[in-house]
């Protein structure tokens, strides 16, 4: 995936953007506007263009921050930039996720709260705690 290197990728503003545009696309009299806003927010996390791009999030950030300083709230300045570069590697781990979830089953310790991951397809066992050393039947 060499053709990413370098992009954008999605911030804050892409992600308002496509949101805005799911809630356009919903009224066909603003479809035309939804599907312009996507193009855009697409436009945006391919874009090589890296300075312009971290000027309109700024520019974003400004406005955004001026709205929500009258409700005492604020957006803060340091939030991720999904890059797309590592596509891959967010696929993988979302792969890996959904095989976890597949062969284990998560359950909490009835005493202490703690998160044990157990086999599935086992039927009923007895489940010992190792943080607090409780023992439970659970059926997997």
């Amino acid at each position: 995936m060499n053709f990413l290197n370098g992009t954008y990728g999605f911030d804050l503003l892409s992600i308002v953007l496509v949101l805005l545009s799911f809630i356009l696309n919903i009224f066909d009299i603003t479809r035309v506007l939804g599907i312009i806003v996507f193009a855009y927010a697409i436009y945006r996390a391919f874009s090589k263009k890296i300075y312009k791009r971290k000027e309109e999030y700024n520019l974003f950030y400004t406005y955004t921050n001026k709205l929500l300083n009258k409700f005492g709230k604020s957006i803060p300045y340091n939030l991720q930039n999904y890059d797309l570069n590592n596509i891959s590697f967010l696929f993988g781990r979302i792969k890996q996720k959904y095989t976890q979830f597949r062969d284990y089953k998560i359950t909490k310790c009835p005493n202490c709260g703690q998160k044990l991951r157990l086999p599935r397809r086992k039927g009923k066992i007895v489940v010992t705690c190792k943080k607090c050393s409780t023992k439970f039947d659970f059926r997997t």
